[in-house]
C-alpha cells in the first residue's frame, strides 16, 4: 500500500504539473485588455476551465478570480495529500498556515493604516470552511482588541494578543510577522524532523536554503533603505536555516550591498543566486526555489518532497496570473509584469 501511494503522488503530481501554463499562455494573458478577457481565458484552458465556469465576464472582479485560483490551488495540493499518510496531512496543515498568516498580515496592514473596512479576505469560502480563524467576521474589526476576539479561538491569539497597542501607540507590524513566520517555520521543522535520510535532508536543503535567501534579501532591505545597525537587523531574521551564527554576524555587518552581496556569494545558499535570472532582489528566494522545487518534481523519489515541490510550483504559477490580473486592472507596462512571473 505504501508502495502504491508512493507511485500515486509521483506519478499524479507530475501529470497535475504537466498541465501548467506555458509560455504561449503568459503571452496570450499578458495580451488581455481587461479582467473579464483573463477570465475569458482561463475558461479556454482545460485545467481552470471548471471553477472559473462559474464565474460571468459581465460581472467578475478581481478578488473573486484570486478566490477561485487560491481554491484550486489548495483542492488540489489536498487531492496529493490524501496518498501520503506519513507527513501529507503535516504539510496540507502548512499551506493553510501560510495563506491564514498572508490574510492576517494584509488586515493588520490595512488596520495600521486606519483602513480596517477596505480588508476583504481573498481566500475562497471552500477555504474559510477548514481554517481556525473566521476572516469574514475578521473584516468587520475595526481595532487591534476586535480583531483579537475574532481569532481568540486559534492558536494565533496567544502569538498575537502580547502586541496590542497601548493608546497611541502603533502596530509593531515588523515584529507580528517574524512571530507569525517563526512560529509557522517552527511546525515545518518539526514535520521534517518526522522524516529520515534522503527524504529528511532535501526538504531540509529546501526549506533551508529558502530562509538562508530570506534573510539575506531582509538583511539588504534593512541595511540600504532603513538604515539598521547589525543587532538590530539580527532582531528581524528568521533563526533557521543553514546559515551559522558567524555568517550572519559577517552579513549584517557588512559595509555595503556590494560587500554583502560579495559575502553571500561566499556561503553554500550564496551560490544559487549567480545562477539566477531576476530583475530585483526581492525575486531571489522565490525563483530559487521555483528552480529547486521544479528539479525535485521531476528528480526526487521521495513523496513528501515531491508534494512541497507541487505546492511550491502551482503557487508560483498563481501568483503569476494574479500578478497578470492586477497590471491588466491598472493598465501597467506589459514588459514590467512579464519580468515578474516565474515559469519553465
Amino acid at each position: 500500500m505504501s508502495a502504491y501511494a508512493s507511485n500515486a503522488i509521483l506519478s499524479k503530481s507530475r501529470a497535475m504539473y504537466g498541465k501548467r501554463l506555458t509560455e504561449s499562455d503568459y503571452k496570450k494573458l499578458l495580451s488581455c485588455g481587461s479582467v473579464p478577457e483573463v477570465l475569458t481565458y482561463l475558461k479556454g484552458n482545460s485545467k481552470y476551465a471548471p471553477l472559473m465556469s462559474k464565474l460571468s465576464e459581465k460581472t467578475v472582479r478581481r478578488r473573486d478570480l484570486e478566490a477561485v485560483l487560491r481554491q484550486k490551488l489548495f483542492q488540489d495540493y489536498e487531492s496529493l495529500c490524501r496518498y501520503e499518510i506519513t507527513v501529507g496531512e503535516d504539510f496540507a496543515r502548512y499551506t493553510v498556515m501560510k495563506a491564514e498568516i498572508g490574510q492576517i498580515i494584509h488586515y493588520l496592514i490595512m488596520l495600521s493604516s486606519g483602513e480596517p473596512h477596505k480588508f476583504y479576505s481573498t481566500l475562497p469560502k471552500y477555504f474559510l470552511r477548514i481554517s481556525s480563524v473566521n476572516f469574514t467576521a475578521m473584516a468587520g474589526a475595526q481595532t487591534y482588541d476586535e480583531f483579537l476576539s475574532v481569532i481568540r479561538k486559534s492558536d494565533y491569539y496567544k502569538l498575537l494578543e502580547p502586541f496590542r497597542p497601548k493608546k497611541g501607540e502603533k502596530l509593531n507590524l515588523a515584529d507580528i510577522e517574524n512571530t507569525l513566520y517563526n512560529n509557522m517555520f517552527g511546525k515545518v521543522y518539526e514535520i521534517i524532523e518526522k522524516t529520515s535520510g534522503e527524504e529528511k535532508k532535501a526538504l531540509q536543503d529546501m526549506f533551508d536554503t529558502n530562509i538562508d535567501l530570506r534573510n539575506f534579501t531582509r538583511i539588504f532591505r534593512l541595511k540600504k533603505y532603513y538604515k539598521l545597525e547589525p543587532d538590530e537587523i539580527k532582531k528581524h531574521l528568521l533563526p533557521f536555516g543553514s546559515l551559522n551564527e558567524r555568517q550572519i554576524s559577517e552579513l549584517c555587518s557588512a559595509n555595503d550591498t556590494k560587500e554583502l552581496f560579495a559575502l553571500m556569494k561566499q556561503t553554500a545558499p550564496g551560490k544559487v543566486i549567480s545562477k539566477l535570472d531576476y530583475t530585483f532582489i526581492f525575486e531571489i528566494p522565490r525563483r530559487a526555489l521555483y528552480e529547486e522545487s521544479y528539479k525535485s518534481m521531476y528528480f526526487s523519489v521521495n513523496p513528501s518532497v515531491v508534494l512541497v515541490a507541487f505546492y511550491n510550483l502551482e503557487e508560483a504559477e498563481i501568483n503569476n496570473i494574479i500578478n497578470i490580473i492586477e497590471g491588466v486592472r491598472y493598465k501597467a507596462d506589459t514588459e514590467k509584469i512579464r519580468k515578474l512571473l516565474i515559469y519553465k
